[in-house]
């Protein structure tokens, strides 16, 4: 049914614009064969869509989800932290409170430790000084302990058989009882003899007392347990009683040795108590205060210690609060932390979903249309189809046609659900693409495009009819790249050594461009142009002129044609894409704006093709990035808020996005301006264009008047050199357009 359709439309363009046109079976078999390859290719692409879409916004529904259960949870955390800051600052009152204590109490302490420290050092002076007045007296104790330790027992048997004892040893004993405090007889003066000398002295009662005393075996002993103990018990009034014996002439030790040892070591023992408490007496008051002295210390001491526990236990309160303070402290720390990093988390996610509002309401209306889309496709990619396989060889006009009265009208007599004006170019190609071939030299009108689509998109190769070399020279600068100045990628149908070319390029990989194709072409390119591709092990091969030559999968071959009107046969066209690359009027005065532009206005000219490169550049980033968004937002694993590095890319892609789309907006504010000015120059490439298609039309009334468009490009420069100046621009474009029409 189609082949028929498509076979009554060549009729008719042949009537119509005597231009012959083929239907093969392999247009038919090629029809399927892209039919196939492409609705596989966007029934996967509307299924991937669709599955990253939906991921996406499940992602970004369920974001917002956690976004609301997160405002809950800082709600929560922010009330508990308020909590313990006031837990904290009452803690922090207590510890200062507490703090301020224990400092006053330090002081306190430190103060009287420092006087009870003073007053122990000062009493260890004066203690020592003390003893240094004691040892003053202690020569005087060794003494009558040497005195008592020199009497024996039998000195005092001795004493104890002396029927008349001398006055000496009465007064001695008198002494003796005197610092023992025995009781005496009343006194009264008698006459005494010492050392042969008479003196009044008292009455001695050693008669009375002296010998009951000698009589206990413990005498001894009680004068040495006397000079021990009792020592420091000797008062003034005792010793007073002693003077009178003491400053008595001839008492003395010497006197008494002469009547007995007793006697010397009793009156040594006398004298020498009697000194002691001379000396010990100026000691004793310093000791007496010493030892009161001592004793505050003690218990100046004693207080200290308490203080100091005091101090210690409020040292381990203030620490125990401390503690408490500093646990509260990093427990509102913790608090905070986590409080900070839930409103950062929850901020950086509403930022990512508020940025990506845009995209969620696209995503969201796309994922309404998927299921329509699909089902859709059979007929749109039916369309396309029949489009690239089929209209290659026809006009702009007939091309619109054939889309709409045969492949269109085919999927509505037979119910197949179709788009109702389905864009060829938006299904097969993007608007990045479309402004690399731009600048590559492409016409910018839909004619041109649809060709390009063509050559890169049939599954045959691209025969073009380009009379006017367009095809040639956007080829040449689409694949400059591959073909790196190889004179091996350009040649001619004639040329001798075609067969070493495509073997170059056929193993090499590169692109080949056939020029000056006639109606037929060499048999040696037949097996190319069928590819006829034998398998080898791991390798591709091509039967070329009965030789194998490897194939490598990366060759491309282009055949072009000068003739305006070829007369290709049936065979040539089921085996290439027959392109018809003829300009148009429309595509013609984009050129020629162009073109005049270049002469006149050079800069304005350059800044448009800097812009295009520009935004070519912008809208490939610009889908780049939308598509990166959407793979990395659908690919994400988990909950999306705690992948905060993915949602820092995410927010880095919008943001980039961003800037893209405001570099796009800006550019075309900037592409409005200038072609505001390159319009004041449409004029003369209208009326070229006009001029041109004249010339064509004459060449259809006499050959004779066949002109190329290289030839009217020279006669469209040379007019706009020789017209003349003028200011402002629509005057000199009026003389331009003068110099055109009438030279």
């Amino acid at each position: 049914m189609l082949p028929l359709q498509v076979g009554r439309m060549c009729e008719e363009y042949f009537l119509r614009m005597r231009r012959h046109v083929y239907v093969t079976p392999k247009s038919y078999l090629s029809f399927l064969s892209f039919y196939k390859l492409v609705y596989a290719e966007k029934f996967k692409e509307v299924n991937n869509l669709e599955h990253s879409v939906n991921v996406g916004l499940l992602k970004l529904n369920q974001a917002a989800q956690d976004i609301k259960q997160m405002k809950v949870k800082l709600k929560d955390e922010e009330k508990k932290l308020r909590e313990s800051e006031e837990q904290t600052n009452q803690l922090l009152v207590k510890v200062q409170s507490e703090s301020a204590k224990a400092q006053k109490k330090s002081e306190q302490v430190g103060a009287f430790r420092d006087e009870c420290l003073a007053n122990k050092e000062r009493i260890e002076v004066e203690q020592e000084e003390a003893n240094r007045d004691l040892q003053q007296a202690l020569p005087y104790l060794q003494e009558a302990e040497n005195a008592v330790k020199s009497i024996t027992a039998k000195d005092i048997v001795e004493l104890k058989t002396m029927k008349t004892p001398s006055d000496i040893i009465r007064l001695v004993f008198d002494g003796v009882m005197i610092l023992l405090q025995t009781k005496l007889v009343d006194v009264r003066m008698e006459a005494k003899v010492i050392n042969k000398k008479t003196v009044d002295f008292i009455h001695d009662s050693f008669d009375e007392t002296a010998k009951a005393m000698m009589a206990d075996v413990r005498f001894l002993s009680t004068l040495f347990d006397f000079s021990k103990n009792e020592k420091d018990n000797i008062n003034d009034e005792t010793c007073e009683l002693l003077m009178p014996y003491l400053e008595l002439e001839n008492f003395n030790p010497a006197v008494a040795k002469k009547a007995s040892n007793a006697a010397e070591g009793l009156c040594k023992w006398v004298g020498a108590m009697v000194m002691y408490h001379e000396a010990a007496k100026i000691v004793k008051p310093k000791m007496d205060y010493l030892k009161i002295q001592t004793a505050r210390v003690d218990v100046a001491l004693r207080q200290l210690a308490e203080a100091e526990a005091e101090l210690a236990q409020a040292q381990a309160t203030l620490r125990d609060i401390n503690k408490q303070f500093e646990a509260a402290l990093s427990a509102k720390t913790e608090l905070e932390q986590r409080a900070l990093a839930t409103k950062r988390k929850m901020d950086q996610a509403n930022k990512l979903i508020n940025g990506l509002a845009g995209e969620k309401t696209r995503w969201t209306e796309d994922s309404n249309t998927f299921a329509e889309r699909r089902k859709k496709l059979v007929g749109d990619i039916t369309v396309v189809a029949g489009f690239v396989s089929y209209c290659g060889p026809f006009n702009a006009e007939y091309r619109m046609r054939m889309r709409k009265e045969c492949f269109g009208a085919m999927c509505k007599r037979q119910g197949i659900p179709a788009s109702e004006d389905v864009n060829i170019v938006e299904v097969l190609v993007d608007q990045g693409t479309i402004g690399e071939w731009n600048l590559q030299g492409l016409p910018a009108d839909e004619l041109s495009v649809q060709n390009a689509i063509l050559v890169t998109r049939s599954s045959r190769y691209a025969l073009m009819v380009d009379p006017q070399g367009q095809a040639l020279n956007w080829i040449k600068k689409k694949e400059e790249g591959r073909m790196q100045g190889a004179k091996q990628c350009l040649t001619t149908m004639s040329s001798p050594r075609l067969k070493d070319q495509l073997e170059y390029c056929l193993q090499e990989g590169k692109p080949i461009l056939i020029e000056g194709v006639t109606d037929d072409v060499n048999p040696l390119i037949d097996p190319i142009l069928e590819k006829q591709i034998l398998r080898k092990g791991k390798k591709l091969f091509v039967n070329l002129s009965d030789q194998l030559v490897e194939f490598n999968p990366d060759f491309t071959l282009y055949l072009t044609t000068k003739l305006a009107n070829p007369h290709f046969s049936p065979e040539l066209s089921a085996k290439c894409t027959v392109i018809d690359f003829t300009v148009t009027q429309e595509g013609l005065e984009q050129q020629l704006l162009g073109r005049v532009l270049s002469m006149e206005q050079r800069s304005l000219e350059e800044s448009l093709n800097l812009l295009m490169e520009e935004v070519t550049s912008n809208t490939k980033a610009l889908q780049a990035l939308d598509d990166q968004l959407l793979e990395r937002l659908s690919k994400s694993q988990g909950n999306l808020l705690d992948d905060t590095e993915l949602i820092e890319v995410l927010g880095n892609t919008k943001a980039k996005a961003k800037e893209v789309e405001k570099k796009l907006k800006d550019a075309q504010e900037k592409k409005l301006e200038i072609n505001e000015k390159r319009e004041q120059y449409r004029p003369v490439a209208t009326r070229g264009s006009v001029l041109y298609f004249c010339m064509v039309e004459m060449s259809l009334v006499c050959w004779m008047y066949n002109s190329s468009l290289a030839q009217f490009l020279e006669q469209f420069d040379l007019a706009i050199h020789r017209s003349e100046k003028a200011q402002p621009t629509h005057k000199r474009v009026e003389r331009i357009v003068d110099a055109l029409t009438y030279q």
